[in-house]
């Protein structure tokens, strides 16, 4: 009998918010229960039959406790049913103080001597347990309403489940036969919901680049960069084979304009392979193809100022190479981004376009410094030709991020005329621009370097 009269305080009061309440009940409120009851019917033995007002507290308390006892082990059994397999029912701290009081009930009903103050000792025991009970019932129902949020959440999750699948397989069925339109296409595929029509929804790569030869709303952001690559291509491999200023200049800054050249063309064909095989059905080739996007533009911003950091410290190898370092990390930085899952997402629109402009604008800690230490003028004069590459840029990311025209007349340009068309226009002219700057810089590299060429 030593271990039912021995209270277990310490799982009692040593507790925090998140108790189980079967545990609880089991190893706390059980045993004082027995306790109780194994106290009560000693004083029952010991009443006199002519003190029978005492004694029928005494059972009223004992029936108490056995009703009580039944109706939590119903009520726990059914919750065990119910629940599902990860949740607990918790206890919260304000049913442990309760049964920390009853534990002194216990002690007072245990230490009393006094019979008449048995009754009242008694009472004041009722109320508590009853006070007990009402809180575990307040928790019970708790869980069942939590119960029902998870269910009702469940369903939610499985109607939209359904919803998409349904709205998948009738864009593959469609999208085989004729362009959709963008209500038609599934949530991920969802960019611009002001170009309404005119979207490819195609199973394979080979029928995405069949799209090459008809009219969709992606035909001219395919075709701008497509020709702009045929032609930088064109143009920079003559440059570095038969121009006079290339054939003269040391084999490093051919290096230097030959990174250029290739990571603008590299922009170019990413974007043009994007944008072609953005209409497959297939989600996981989809998000792939969009990094390629990515990618090609953080090679491009990283190349055009690397290309600004070694022609404006040609002659300081230190202050030029820690440059040239530093802007690589960031390459590598912008290269690795694009293939997180977040990156991608609809909602990071600006945050993508926020990251490309930090990315370009570490190019204005070489302005500064240059402007340190050649002067403000002489620096800009050097940098005219790329000044108007950043206005490209800069006019670009504006039209693009607004989504003009189409914001405003949705519909209207949804083949050609919208923003991302504008966008990759500009992005040529900027191409276009920093190719012109990389020329003037090695022309008039003695001259704003201040220091003789190492003939190699």
């Amino acid at each position: 009998m030593e271990n039912l009269l021995t209270l277990q305080s310490r799982s009692v009061l040593h507790h925090d918010d998140h108790l189980d309440l079967e545990v609880f009940f089991k190893d706390n409120l059980e045993p004082l229960m027995k306790k109780f009851k194994y106290r009560l019917s000693q004083f029952e033995n010991a009443v006199v039959a002519s003190e029978h007002y005492t004694l029928t507290k005494i059972n009223k308390a004992y029936c108490l406790l056995e009703s009580l006892g039944q109706e939590w082990e119903k009520a726990l059994e059914a919750k065990r049913k119910s629940l599902l397999e990860n949740d607990n029912i918790m206890t919260p701290p304000d049913l442990v103080s309760v049964m920390v009081e009853l534990s002194k009930k216990y002690h007072e009903l245990e230490n009393l001597s006094n019979k008449e103050m048995l009754e009242n000792t008694i009472d004041a025991f009722m109320l508590k347990m009853e006070e007990l009970d009402g809180k575990i019932s307040d928790v019970l129902g708790r869980a069942d309403k939590m119960r029902e949020r998870v269910e009702e959440k469940l369903y939610e999750v499985a109607g939209a489940a359904n919803e998409h699948i349904d709205k998948l397989k009738a864009a593959m069925t469609f999208g085989t036969k004729r362009l959709l339109l963008y209500d038609e296409l599934p949530a991920p595929w969802q960019n611009n919901k002001y170009i309404l029509s005119g979207y490819r929804f195609l199973d394979t790569a080979a029928d995405c680049w069949y799209s090459l030869f008809y009219v969709h709303n992606e035909t001219g952001n395919i075709w701008t960069h497509l020709l702009g690559f045929i032609l930088l291509l064109s143009i920079g491999i003559y440059e570095l084979l038969y121009s006079e200023l290339m054939t003269k200049i040391p084999i490093r800054d051919r290096i230097v304009f030959l990174i250029f050249l290739v990571a603008a063309c590299k922009c170019l064909m990413c974007s043009t392979v994007w944008h072609t095989l953005s209409g497959i059905n297939n989600l996981k080739v989809y998000k792939q193809v969009a990094c390629l996007d990515y990618v090609g533009i953080s090679v491009l911003i990283c190349a055009s100022i690397m290309l600004c950091e070694y022609y404006a410290f040609y002659c300081d190898d230190a202050i030029r190479n820690a440059y040239m370092a530093a802007t690589a990390s960031l390459a590598i930085m912008g290269v690795s981004m694009p293939f997180q899952a977040w990156f991608d997402h609809h909602e990071r629109r600006w945050l993508r376009i926020a990251f490309f402009i930090a990315l370009a604008s570490s190019g204005a800690i070489i302005i500064i410094h240059t402007s340190l230490i050649r002067g403000v003028f002489q620096t800009f004069g050097w940098l005219t030709p790329v000044f108007k590459s950043i206005g490209c840029y800069v006019a670009g990311v504006i039209i693009y991020g607004n989504q003009f025209p189409e914001r405003f007349w949705p519909g209207k340009f949804d083949k050609l005329g919208h923003s991302h068309q504008f966008w990759h226009l500009f992005v040529c002219g900027g191409i276009w621009y920093h190719y012109q700057a990389a020329l003037q810089f090695a022309s008039f590299r003695e001259e704003f370097a201040q220091c003789s060429l190492k003939q190699q």
